[in-house]
């Protein structure tokens, strides 16, 4: 495990663009990174992620959404609370929407966007160790629920 995770780390020190996107997110480090992108990938693989819908744009062309996945308290099985990937998304890239915190402007149309959007964090992932190539497939296809 130990092990993997050096490797982990190298593949990201090894993408530029990505160590500048990780240091522009204030209080956040390629350790944080690493927990929040195996959070992810976790909650996924647990069919626990899910998506909010904000808005969607009056052309259709771009829509406001944010990935949360619910998670037990450490020290409390019998309490929940919701996760946000907002540090991680910004990390990996996509732009936060303005006076929305949490989300973010996805753009595109004529296709399932959320699909999309999991679709290319979790080959993100894969191509930086967290996923075999096999599991990216299989997790890929996953679509997040919405509400």
């Amino acid at each position: 495990m130990e092990n993997q995770i050096e490797r982990i780390k190298e593949n990201i020190m090894s993408d530029t663009s990505l160590v500048k996107d990780i240091n522009n997110v204030p209080y956040y480090s390629v350790d944080t990174f690493i927990s929040d992108a195996e959070a992810y990938v976790k909650a996924v693989r647990e069919n626990r992620m899910i998506n909010v819908i904000g808005s969607v744009s009056s052309s259709g062309m771009s829509r406001k959404i944010k990935f949360t996945s619910c998670e037990k308290y450490a020290y409390n099985d019998n309490e929940y609370y919701q996760r946000n990937y907002s540090c991680l998304f910004r990390a990996l890239g996509y732009k936060e929407s303005k006076n929305s915190y949490g989300y973010f402007t996805i753009s595109g149309c004529g296709m399932d966007m959320i699909f999309h959007t999991n679709y290319s964090i979790m080959h993100s992932f894969c191509r930086y160790g967290f996923i075999t190539k096999e599991e990216c497939d299989k997790l890929a296809q996953r679509t997040p629920s919405t509400i």
